[in-house]
């Protein structure tokens, strides 16, 4: 094989893994910006379907102050541990 040659192939070979690289990074920009579409659509639908329908009223249940008491604990518990 002569220098010629050789550099035929490298050349060919360059082009064509830089075609393939362009047309999976292209593909890719464009699967993102789709998802990112269909996934905003699908968010906008599915905020209106949760603020349509009402949440339910409670009727007169208080919470025992026990159980007030234990939650704050816990809350105060963990933030203390996180910091």
């Amino acid at each position: 094989m002569e220098v010629t040659e050789l550099l035929t192939k490298a050349g060919n070979l360059m082009l064509i893994g830089m075609v393939v690289v362009f047309t999976f990074l292209g593909s890719l920009v464009f699967l993102t910006r789709l998802m990112s579409y269909l996934v905003i659509r699908y968010q906008t639908q599915q905020t209106q379907a949760v603020q349509a329908t009402p949440l339910p009223q409670a009727q007169g249940e208080e919470i025992a102050p026990q159980t007030v008491a234990a939650i704050s604990a816990a809350i105060h518990q963990y933030r203390k541990s996180q910091k």
